[in-house]
């Protein structure tokens, strides 16, 4: 359902951050890591590489350094995604 894209100026992703994920996701995902520690892409081109590889519906762009604290969260976001009202 959910696509997790890094952008990582480290050659793996920190422990710490995938746990995060996996505890507070709260739906099927995928976590795609795009490793830029040779500095070989611009945050764009990363991202769109991401994107490409990518295999579920809904995209969620976001930095290494960010732990998720609301349980379920990837529920709430598809939910609003899914809301007409929703303009994005």
């Amino acid at each position: 359902m959910l696509s997790i894209i890094v952008c990582s100026k480290y050659n793996s992703l920190h422990e710490e951050f995938v746990a995060n994920i996996r505890q507070t996701t709260g739906v099927p995902h995928e976590i795609i890591h795009i490793d830029n520690s040779a500095g070989k892409y611009s945050i764009f081109e990363a991202y769109n590489q991401g994107i490409a590889e990518s295999t579920f519906t809904y995209l969620c762009l976001v930095h290494e350094d960010v732990l998720f604290c609301t349980p379920d969260w990837g529920k709430r976001v598809i939910a609003h995604l899914n809301d007409k009202t929703t303009g994005i």
